[in-house]
């Protein structure tokens, strides 16, 4: 499934209220964008797959009482993912990820890594939690900041102003880097 257009994704919701069965295909299309999130939000693969699963278990669960707002399903599942990874996250140290290989086997191989991409993975992975998911939904995910703001309960401008720090940020740490 290339895209779903607004219509197409309100008849799947509406199919997928009156039988939960029906929501495979809204599966199909969005497991492998949940996963590329979770991926680079939690940087195992193993927990990606977790978070995964349960999101689309809570957005099953919930889904009889969703209610579109202008915005797509996406959101209210990337908003599910992120609080899930920042429970997981405050249930436990604040430690660097190691980013491990990811093979074609992994369900989604465009998110396969190059060393470069590792550093900057890690490197996203030292900022506060907020610039951290900002990054991933607005740079990595490709949405607008309108749709980021809708799923972080933020005004546009505060999320303008999180990605700007964020980039800001990675900038100062790299440079660290390379001068070490």
């Amino acid at each position: 499934m290339l895209a779903l257009t607004r219509d197409q994704e309100s008849r799947l919701v509406a199919e997928a209220k009156a039988n939960p069965a029906a929501f495979g295909d809204l599966y199909e299309y969005y497991l492998p964008k949940m996963y590329r999130f979770a991926y680079y939000r939690t940087g195992n693969k193993h927990e990606a797959e977790d978070v995964v699963a349960q999101t689309f278990l809570q957005a099953i669960e919930a889904l009889p009482k969703y209610e579109e707002r202008g915005y797509s399903l996406g959101c209210w599942l990337y908003k599910i993912a992120g609080n899930l990874i920042r429970t997981r996250q405050r249930s436990r140290s604040r430690e660097i990820p190691r980013f491990e290989d990811v093979s074609e086997a992994d369900w989604d191989a465009s998110i396969e890594l190059l060393p470069e991409q590792i550093s900057l993975q890690q490197i996203l992975h030292t900022l506060p939690d907020d610039q951290q998911q900002v990054l991933v939904l607005r740079y990595v995910q490709d949405l607008s900041i309108k749709e980021v703001a809708q799923i972080m309960d933020r005004s546009e401008g505060a999320v303008k102003q999180l990605a700007f720090r964020g980039l800001q940020n990675m900038r100062e740490r790299m440079n660290c880097l390379e001068k070490q």
